[in-house]
């Protein structure tokens, strides 16, 4: 007779038997798979465009530094009109430095780099893990962005930070290679180039005169195009 009290039930042990190693489920879900999983590519992109954005970072705060010591900025008392007539001379000297040193470019290839890590991020969405190491690099972007833009001491991060420990224990870390200095150059400078064009469009639209609408001008009864250069405008 069985001594059910002893016995374990029998629908225990496939479970049991079905666990696996630690060194297997790494094996499972790690190297063989992340070669060829998407959520891997993706983390791997992510992790190279948030590399580039913090390089830019860096470097448009550097010059940024560079055009504030040689302007010389101060608090200035705007009722004052001394202080009125130095603000305009400052201003003047910052664009004349700003675009000698390329600051105003740089933190617009700033901006372009962060942008195209948040569109990764949007993918996220529509890219399936494909292993477990997959779903762990998901998690880590997740993870890390949140470092960055919210509290991480709120619901759920660090829950979200206990169950990536977690699966890490299991499956190991997503590839996390220090992402090659030539691209990360080579990126930096792409994103340079698009900024300078930016910062050329912007400044030649800054320097368009005004045009009223021709709208306006067939209800004002005008016959040729009014300008108003910017300094009308102002007045």
């Amino acid at each position: 007779m069985i001594d059910r009290a002893k016995s374990v039930p029998l629908r225990t042990q496939p479970r049991l038997q079905n666990c696996g190693s630690v060194a297997e489920l790494r094996e499972r879900g790690g190297s063989r798979c992340a070669k060829v999983d998407p959520a891997i590519v993706l983390f791997q992109n992510w992790q190279r465009t948030q590399r580039v954005a913090l390089v830019l970072c860096r470097l448009q705060q550097r010059l940024e530094r560079r055009v504030i010591n040689a302007v010389g900025l101060g608090r200035q008392d705007r009722d004052d009109p001394r202080s009125q007539a130095q603000m305009v001379l400052q201003t003047a000297r910052w664009d004349v430095i700003d675009e000698e040193v390329g600051y105003s470019v740089a933190r617009e290839a700033e901006v372009a780099a962060v942008t195209a890590a948040l569109k990764l991020q949007d993918q996220l969405l529509d890219t399936p893990a494909q292993s477990l190491v997959g779903i762990v690099a998901k998690l880590e972007i997740i993870a890390r962005t949140d470092r960055e833009i919210g509290d991480p001491t709120d619901f759920p991060w660090p829950h979200i930070e206990s169950v990536l420990r977690d699966l890490k224990k299991f499956v190991g870390n997503p590839p996390n290679d220090r992402p090659d200095r030539s691209a990360v150059r080579a990126d930096a400078a792409r994103y340079w180039a698009i900024a300078a064009d930016l910062v050329r469009l912007e400044k030649a639209v800054t320097e368009l005169p005004v045009i009223v609408d021709f709208r306006e001008e067939l209800t004002l009864g005008w016959s040729e195009p009014f300008r108003l250069d910017r300094r009308e405008q102002e007045n």
